[in-house]
Formats: structure tokens, C-alpha cells, sequence
């Protein structure tokens, strides 16, 4: 396939006809169309890999000259998971975001999304100032960050606030999202204090 959208049905299929999935578009865009030149892409990504040694990244975030570096896309396990053994990152993040970067999880996976907050690991990020991306791509993620920051009319703050809602269908709500499988389930478990390993 060409082109893909994972998480959506396609918005037509082409064979000897063209059926489109007229359910899926967006209204009209109100007004004309404008072209916006100026985009921020000082942006980094990070895959995130078993081992991986985050004393690289504290390099990177520590010498970072103002205004060097403006969004962090870390691509993370699954529904945004980082090792939890890994305290020292969780705060190399916050540090990161103190230092006026904007810090992005997103997921490895092809489909799904990131659920920030359903997890000990991912209510750690929350509280760090991480901003979940949810169930946009790599591609979005760099493009969205770029206009918000590059509109020059918004802190990293509130662009980081804009992230999680649909400017042009990018991304799905948080609130639309299902939640990840048997995570109520367990939660219920953990407060109740039971350990099933």
C-alpha cells in the first residue's frame, strides 16, 4: 500500500470503481486555503530500544543551546511504556521540559495509540510534562509540532496543549480512544494490593 492511515479505514479503495467511505470525511474547511511557510522543525525523534543507555539523551537535553531544540518525540513500547526501572528518565524528561522542550510520546506500533496516564509508567510521564501523541504518526507528529511552534504565536505550552486535539482529522481524542486491554482490570488489582507475578 502506498499510503496508509493505520489506525482509519481507507477514505476510498480503488479497483474498476472508486467507493469511497463518504462517512469518513471531514466537513469543509471553512474560509480559503492558506498556506502556512513558517514551520519550527527543530525537532528530534528517539526510538527507544531494550538497554538503551539514557545518559546520551541527558547529554543532548543538558547541552542543548536555547532554543536549539524545540520538540522531543520519543517513541515508546506499546501504549507508552518506558522501563520503570529507569527513574533517573523520567526526570531527564521533566528537565526537558523545564528547559522549555516540548516532549512527545508516541508508540513503536504500527496501530494503536498511546494511553498516558493508563499505566504506573505512563502517569510518571504525565507528571513529568511528557504530551501524549495518542493515535498520530511519526509523519503527523513532526508536522502538526512544526506548524503549531512555527505559527509563532503560541508557548511550547499550549502548542503542547493542541497536540491532543484534531486541527484536520490527524488525531483521534483522547476521550475517543478505547482504553487498553484488562488495564481496569489490573488497576482495580493494584490498589487492592494483590500481585499476580
Amino acid at each position: 500500500m502506498a499510503f496508509d492511515s493505520p489506525n482509519l479505514d481507507p477514505l476510498a479503495k480503488i479497483g474498476i470503481t472508486i467507493d469511497e467511505n463518504e462517512h469518513l470525511s471531514l466537513p469543509r474547511a471553512r474560509g480559503g486555503l492558506r498556506v502556512h511557510t513558517q514551520m519550527d522543525t527543530r525537532l528530534l525523534t528517539i526510538r527507544l530500544v531494550p538497554g538503551f543507555d539514557d545518559g546520551v539523551l541527558r547529554q543532548l537535553v543538558d547541552g542543548a543551546k536555547e532554543d536549539a531544540l524545540k520538540v522531543l518525540v520519543l517513541q515508546l513500547y506499546g501504549t507508552g511504556n518506558i522501563p520503570s526501572v529507569k527513574k533517573g528518565f523520567v526526570q531527564l524528561l521533566a528537565d526537558a521540559v523545564d528547559k522549555n522542550i516540548l516532549v512527545v510520546a508516541s508508540t513503536q506500533c504500527f496501530t494503536g495509540s498511546v494511553m498516558i496516564g493508563h499505566y504506573a509508567t505512563g502517569v510518571a510521564l504525565k507528571e513529568a510534562g511528557v504530551v501524549s501523541a495518542n493515535d498520530m504518526t511519526l509523519e503527523a507528529i513532526s508536522c502538526k509540532s512544526a506548524y503549531l511552534l512555527g505559527r509563532g504565536d503560541l508557548t511550547v505550552k499550549e502548542a503542547g496543549k493542541l497536540m491532543g486535539v484534531s486541527l484536520r482529522g490527524e488525531v483521534t481524542p483522547a476521550e475517543s480512544l478505547n482504553p487498553p486491554p484488562l488495564s481496569s482490570a489490573y488497576q482495580r488489582a493494584s490498589r487492592k494490593g494483590k500481585k499476580y507475578y
